[in-house]
Formats: structure tokens, C-alpha cells, sequence
């Protein structure tokens, strides 16, 4: 089972990857096309913005610098997890420390989310940004936190339990 789920984890980070280029170079693509007056040719390839909110791309482009990252970032972290459970013990310090460092990366996500949107709705006269608060994201933090305690303490425990005779 972890050998099927390390490889829907990879999968998940390469196409993350190379959806987040695309999309990286398509809304880098609109902007400079809405700085030139709407177009953009080179290469022949010619691209029309679509859009009249630079902010929007603006905030779209910002987002894919932030998520991006934090998505293959989550799944090595989740590979390397997987990798202990394979081996046949999940139950060492390093994997309490991966789901930390996994709750810390959604968790600072969401806030520079939220940074983002105000940056956006303070430096853009006449833009409307909708503020949200992600209650999953913020209870998959909570749990992730949760199940890092649980695996610290795990561990501890089987050391003491390999120590006793």
C-alpha cells in the first residue's frame, strides 16, 4: 500500500509541477500582454489578454509562487514518510518532525494567502478581493500538529520499550 501511495504522491508533484509552469509562464504571459495594451507577440506566439483586472493576475501570479512550492514541498515531505512506512517502521523522530514542517507549510500558506488579497486590495485603487477563512485548511494544521505529537510520542515510547528488559 505505501509503494501505491508514494507513487500517487509523485504523481501529484510532477503534475503539479508542470501545471504550476504553465500557469506561472500563461499568467506571466497576461501581464506583460496587459502592460503592452492587451497583446503580446514573440516567438510567434501571440497572446491576448483576456482580462482588464491587472490586479487579478497580479494576485493569480503571487498565488502560483506561494502554492506551488508548498504543494511539491508537502508531497516530498509525504514521499519521505512514505519511504519509513515501506521500510516497515513509520514510527521514527524524523516522520513527527515531517508533519510539522507539512502543518507549518499549509498553515504559513494560508496566511500569505491572506497577505496576498490584502496587498492586492490595498495597492489597487477600486479592487474588490474576497478575504476568506479555510476551515479544512486550517483543521488539516491542527490535525497534522496533532499527529506529529502523537508520532513524537510513539517513538518515545517504543524507545523506552527497547530499552526495558
Amino acid at each position: 500500500m505505501a509503494a501505491i501511495m508514494t507513487v500517487l504522491v509523485t504523481i501529484v508533484m510532477w503534475m503539479t509541477a508542470i501545471i504550476g509552469l504553465i500557469f506561472l509562464a500563461s499568467v506571466g504571459a497576461a501581464i506583460i500582454a496587459h502592460q503592452n495594451g492587451g497583446s503580446l507577440d514573440a516567438l510567434n506566439i501571440s497572446v491576448t489578454d483576456g482580462t482588464d483586472s491587472l490586479p487579478a493576475l497580479i494576485a493569480g501570479l503571487i498565488g502560483g509562487f506561494v502554492v506551488i512550492p508548498a504543494i511539491i514541498y508537502v508531497c516530498i515531505q509525504l514521499r519521505r514518510i512514505l519511504a519509513t512506512l515501506a521500510e516497515g517502521d513509520p514510527f521514527v523522530p524524523e516522520n513527527a518532525v515531517r508533519l510539522t514542517r507539512v502543518a507549518a507549510t499549509i498553515a504559513v500558506t494560508q496566511l500569505l494567502r491572506i497577505a496576498v488579497a490584502l496587498v492586492i486590495r490595498f495597492s489597487f485603487d477600486h479592487t474588490k478581493v474576497g478575504l476568506n477563512f479555510d476551515l479544512i485548511a486550517w483543521a488539516s494544521v491542527a490535525a497534522l500538529f496533532i499527529l506529529s505529537q502523537v508520532f513524537r510520542e510513539g517513538t518515545r515510547l517504543r524507545d523506552e520499550e527497547k530499552m526495558t528488559i
